[in-house]
């Protein structure tokens, strides 16, 4: 689900000033009784970052890294993950990211 969330974000040669906001760590938790997923995106302010997922479940904890590069026009975020790009809708309100794509948004919240 993450990374239909985090794609690979292609960078312009013109500095957005959104992308100051978006650099640094932000982390979204999602649990019921038996499984807990949590993950951490770090966004470097040279344009690069790491997608962490810890997933929990029946007491067995698998961890997933995933480098990708960023960059940001207006309101979209563009992500390059794996070799694949996508532009995704995003938006900071204080400390909450949201991050908006065809499969619903997803809100992280800045650690």
């Amino acid at each position: 689900m993450f990374i239909a969330v985090m794609v690979t974000v292609s960078c312009s040669d013109d500095d957005n000033d959104n992308d100051n906001d978006l650099v640094g760590s932000w982390e979204m938790t999602e649990s019921d009784e038996e499984y807990e997923y949590k993950t951490t995106i770090t966004f470097n302010s040279n344009g690069t970052g790491v997608v962490v997922s810890v997933e929990t479940y029946e007491g067995e904890t698998d961890t997933y890294n995933d480098n990708f590069t960023w960059g940001t026009e207006g309101d979209q975020l563009t992500v390059v993950l794996d070799g694949q790009t996508e532009t995704i809708t995003y938006s900071i309100s204080g400390n909450k990211l949201t991050l908006l794509d065809e499969f619903g948004s997803s809100v992280f919240t800045k650690k």
